[in-house]
């Protein structure tokens, strides 16, 4: 069956706008569109004898060095079950992306610190209790490996599985006393990034 010439003009339409909507989602960050910005939330398993689970969501604003390498201050919420408290991390994260595509494995580093608050367990001199003398910041880093995709060339998704290490100072069982001790969380995260221009 033979369409109409306004079908097969409208049809031809459609053909060309699609192929532009896809080849503009081809595209990767332009760092003149603004800074990389994501919003995650993580899962997390605790890895090893003084490991917790943790659910925590972070906010992040990265400059872009070029297309591929971004750096800026990040800040979060997390809460750890066994450990019984909150904390807010705030740090610094980079973002290194292997390839200048829609589709790009990434590696990612925050370092900074957390502040505590809200801790139920404390001084109980049992397994996941902190100790109470305890305040400030402690130490907070996180290494991971993900996948960024992008949606349109502004807007896209992120998935990575996290290593998110706090240093606390906690009830060793074997020592019967506090001892300093990194704690490790293994998590999945899933995360939107957006940029703004001139933000």
């Amino acid at each position: 069956m033979k369409l109409p010439n306004h079908n097969r003009r409208f049809l031809l339409f459609l053909v060309m706008l699609s192929a532009t909507t896809f080849g503009m989602a081809q595209t990767s960050f332009d760092p003149k569109e603004g800074c990389l910005n994501v919003i995650d939330v993580t899962l997390a398993q605790g890895i090893g004898e003084y490991g917790d689970k943790c659910i925590s969501a972070n906010y992040l604003h990265e400059k872009f060095i070029n297309e591929r390498f971004t750096i800026g201050p990040g800040i979060g919420y997390s809460h750890h079950n066994n450990y019984n408290f909150s904390a807010i991390p705030v740090f610094l994260s980079t973002h290194y992306f292997f390839l200048d595509k829609r589709l790009s494995p990434f590696v990612n580093l925050r370092v900074g610190g957390i502040a505590l608050f809200n801790a139920k367990n404390v001084g109980t001199n049992e397994k996941y209790s902190i100790s109470e003398e305890m305040e400030g910041f402690s130490l907070f880093v996180s290494p991971s490996v993900g996948l960024k995709m992008h949606i349109t060339p502004n807007i896209g998704i992120m998935a990575s599985i996290s290593d998110e290490a706090y240093f606390v100072n906690a009830f060793d069982t074997n020592k019967n006393d506090y001892k300093s001790k990194l704690i490790h969380d293994l998590g999945i995260s899933v995360g939107l990034f957006f940029q703004i221009k001139g933000w």
